[in-house]
């Protein structure tokens, strides 16, 4: 898992950082009940929520290194938008209070307007705000990762 999760955030192909978070998705849509009920794998939901949300999908996708004017880098960001939706769709409120607690500073309305497009169902709404509030939390963080 620590080789799945270091290659979705770091890998300097886009491509095969695109697979891992695909593979990510697909163990969260197997291994995870949207219920509250026994986990097929002990420790899973909480190393999703805790590890894989935060340092995939919000500390890689800050870093400058994460090109938004690239296609593929466009691609991978899909996916890991789409993580997004499927951890909030298994794991509902425990993945947006620890992910908006991580990663969402004042003022708090960029964290209410997150929330709302992750509940809806546009995934190309959320996608496009999603990189707005990352532009702007890279704008904020001028360069260092304040927000771990």
């Amino acid at each position: 898992m620590q080789l799945l999760l270091h290659t979705s955030c770091h890998h300097k192909d886009i491509v095969t950082r695109k697979a891992c978070v695909q593979i990510f998705i697909k163990l969260i849509k197997d291994w995870c009940a949207k219920s509250s009920g026994e986990e097929k794998v002990p420790g899973f939901k909480s190393f999703i929520i805790e590890t894989f949300a935060t340092n995939c999908c919000l500390y890689s996708v800050l870093d400058k290194s994460f090109e938004f004017g690239d296609a593929n880098t466009l691609v991978l960001f899909g996916e890991i938008v789409l993580a997004q939706k499927v951890m909030y769709e298994k794991f509902g409120d425990d993945f947006l209070v620890h992910f908006v607690s991580k990663g969402f500073p004042s003022p708090q309305n960029l964290a209410e307007q997150y929330c709302q497009k992750l509940k809806g169902n546009d995934i190309k709404a959320l996608r496009s705000y999603y990189q707005s509030l990352i532009e702007h939390l890279r704008v904020q963080q001028n360069g260092s990762l304040v927000f771990r």
